[in-house]
Parts: structure tokens; sequence; C-alpha cells
């Protein structure tokens, strides 16, 4: 079955409103500041029984932090960590040495085509995020190019994938909004994800302002209505 998650500054109002909106997955954003609290954070996910996936932090990252990134992974037993190009260059083979059973999600960014597959041949684990694909790479080619795209990928690395980013992209809209906006990027895109047996987080990663309950529970209905509509 899929997971549908949602991604989030694990606090306690942002563990609550993921779970009173339906979510049982979550992506948890990370920064510097936020990995001096642990074990504060440990004992707040406990209280919400979701998957977690942490994000490593982007910037400004110690030794000290890398670790605590490590110890979050390790104690929420997580089956995934994103990371960006940049910091899994720098830190990829420490984290290896503290935690050498971990699984990398790479994530891709303002790819060229030819790029984008080099970055999915030398990663050793893959995030996928769509929204990149379809903003940078493709150049908001028109949907049906995209899946056709994203099949190949998933024909050639499938078994490389390890996370997925779906907000809700429409070409020449705001980035980073939650997956009813784009209702039809959804509904091509999972099925495909399921036939594959896909078994990551698919992540609605929205901007601050979207994290509502309004927003978060329509994603999650979206979600909960299309399965039902596989059903039928």
């Amino acid at each position: 079955m899929l997971k549908i998650a949602t991604k989030f500054a694990p606090d306690e109002p942002s563990f609550a409103l993921a779970w009173r909106a339906g979510f049982r997955y979550g992506e948890l954003y990370l920064t510097p500041e936020i990995l001096t609290k642990v074990n504060a954070i440990v004992k707040t996910a406990q209280n919400y029984p979701l998957e977690y996936v942490p994000h490593f932090p982007n910037k400004k990252v110690t030794k000290t932090t890398a670790q605590a990134s490590v110890d979050l992974y390790k104690k929420l037993d997580c089956k995934a960590m994103v990371i960006h190009q940049p910091m899994i260059d720098q830190w990829g083979a420490s984290i290896l040495e503290w935690h050498p059973e971990i699984r990398f999600a790479v994530e891709n960014h303002k790819l060229t085509e030819e790029q984008f597959w080099e970055w999915a041949e030398k990663n050793p684990g893959l995030n996928l995020d769509i929204e990149h694909l379809w903003k940078f790479t493709l150049q908001d080619a028109p949907l049906p190019q995209v899946i056709e795209f994203f099949s190949k990928f998933l024909d050639r690395y499938a078994d490389k994938l390890n996370h997925i980013h779906l907000p809700g992209y429409i070409p020449g809209a705001e980035e980073h909004r939650p997956m009813y906006c784009s209702r039809d990027l959804m509904y091509a895109v999972w099925p495909l994800l399921e036939k594959k047996q896909y078994n990551g987080l698919i992540v609605s990663e929205i901007n601050k302002q979207y994290q509502i309950f309004q927003d978060l529970r329509m994603d999650a209905l979206l979600f909960e209505g299309w399965q039902l509509q596989q059903k039928s």
C-alpha cells in the first residue's frame, strides 16, 4: 500500500496537526538548532506512532549535527534519510561509518536531463522530487511528457528509489502547494508507483502557509478517495 506523508518541523503542535489531519507517515524538517533536541523530539514522536523519515539539514552542518541526525534516525527506526547532493558529498562517508545500514535518499534539484540521469546513476539511494523534475529538468513540459519520463525513470531506478517529494505542482504556479492543487498529477503518479510496489514515503512537501488542518486534511482525503476508487 502506498504511504502518503506530510513534512513538518518536529514540534508538538505539528505532530498533533499531522495526526489529526489523518497522516500516519511524516518527513521531519531538521536544522542544526533543531537537532540539539534529539531526545525531546524522540519523546514527542513516540506519542504519535507515525513512520518517520528525517531530512538532513541543508547548511551549517558540523560533525555534532551530522551525528545527531544519525542518532535521530536510529532512535525513530527510520527507513530512509533525505539528503541533498552537497551534503552527501561532504558527510556521506562519515554517516556510513556511524551507521553502515543507513538508506540514503539523495534529492534531485536544478538538473538538466543529462545531469538528472547522472544523479540517478551515481547515488546509492534516491529521493525523487517530482516538482523539481517537472519545473527544472523538464522545463514545465506537458503533463503526459512528464509522466512518460517518470515511467522511464521507474523502469531504470525503482530499486534505488527510497523516497518521493510530490507536492501539487502546476506549471506557472508557485512551488510547494498541497497535493490536491494538482489532482491530475497525483492520479497519474500514484498508479505507476502502486504498480511498481513502491514502499517508501510519498511526501506532500508544502510551504508553511499550507500547513493548516484544512489543507492537510484535503490532501489526506484526496488520497483516501483515490484508494476507494481503486477498490471499486
